[in-house]
């Protein structure tokens, strides 16, 4: 029996020509900045890069897509009260540790926040965009019974998850991992 706080699989969420369009996007960009915590604070909790997209032209099939995908996953399953995405998506980009530089990682968390646009989150959701040899360490975790349960590293892979459920990317040993992540907002919980 499904729990309202386990995590969601939909294999393929993404095909791997859609994946590699997003990484390319990703690289297409100039100077990407580190990622930062809420409030814009650059910590050693959240190593990667960030790419923030919105819904363009460019990139509208992708929202297309993760919309029609949480719709879906939300009526079979959580049946949360959900309005929209009141942010765009990121693409993220971890790193393997280099030259002195820390792993790529995001130490545990939550997505939802107290005020703000985190404030409103309700359905998280991490869609794989590497294949799973590109990189070794750097699971995304997320927890279910107590426990830390890797996700499928699976190109085009997507988990979906209550924002208030604590996760976190394990600490990146070698290679380089993509992810495109989504938050999808509502009234609060009651």
């Amino acid at each position: 029996m499904l729990l309202m706080t386990d995590p969601v699989v939909r294999p393929g969420a993404l095909t791997a020509e859609e994946c590699a369009r997003l990484i390319e996007i990703f690289e297409a960009a100039p100077g990407i900045p580190p990622a930062r915590l809420a409030g814009g604070v650059e910590s050693g909790i959240r190593v990667c890069r960030a790419l923030w997209i919105d819904d363009l032209p460019e990139t509208a099939w992708a929202f297309a897509r993760i919309a029609r995908l949480v719709a879906d996953v939300n009526r079979d399953v959580y049946r949360f009260d959900l309005e929209d995405f009141r942010e765009g998506m990121q693409i993220l980009r971890y790193d393997e540790p280099i030259r002195g530089h820390a792993a790529g990682q995001y130490d545990i968390h939550v997505d939802i926040g107290g005020s703000g646009h985190s404030a409103t989150r309700k359905l998280s959701v991490s869609v794989q965009l590497s294949p799973p040899e590109a990189y070794a360490g750097g699971a995304l975790e997320i927890e279910s019974d107590g426990m830390l349960r890797p996700a499928p590293r699976d190109t085009g892979a997507a988990v979906l998850f209550p924002s208030f459920v604590r996760h976190r990317v394990a600490p990146l040993e070698s290679g380089t991992r993509y992810a495109l992540v989504a938050w999808v907002h509502g009234p609060a919980f009651r």
